[in-house]
């Protein structure tokens, strides 16, 4: 019988207007990360408990993982390439949780896009067909 040794950790932080609480759990091989929006007042210690006991099981984490963004395959320039290694200094600041949700805010983000093109696409497509019955109707008369 094996056992997973991991560590949870709780932070709570202010970043106005709302407290955040940050929950980081960490295994032998995996960093997980997840945030919960506490509200604008300072929370209470009964609200924490209430969180960690009764909703233990709601909270989503997010494992550190590279996102699947659509890098393609073609040669980079090089001041492309001095570009983009400036701004990954820049943005290195922060805690891994912080560079993790952060991540995960980026990942949200494509997937977001991409579900709102495929929408578009879909009534476009939806419109196109409607038009078309339409006009055959008309050929057609009463």
């Amino acid at each position: 019988m094996s056992t997973i040794k991991g560590s949870l950790t709780l932070t709570i932080v202010y970043e106005p207007p709302f407290y955040k609480a940050i929950f980081e759990r960490r295994f032998t091989s995996t960093y997980e990360v997840s945030q919960i929006n506490l509200g604008p007042s300072e929370p209470k210690l009964t609200l924490i408990y209430d969180l960690v006991i009764h909703h233990w099981n709601g909270i989503i984490f997010f494992k550190q993982t590279v996102c699947a963004s659509s890098v393609s395959e073609r040669k980079i320039s090089p001041k492309r390439l001095q570009r983009l290694a400036r701004k990954s200094i820049q943005h290195g600041i922060g805690t891994k949780a912080q560079q993790t949700l952060q991540k995960q805010l980026e990942c949200q983000k494509v997937t977001r896009q991409h579900n709102r093109r495929t929408k578009k696409i879909l009534d476009q497509e939806k419109r196109y067909k409607l038009h078309q019955a339409k006009k055959i109707q008309k050929r057609k008369g009463h």
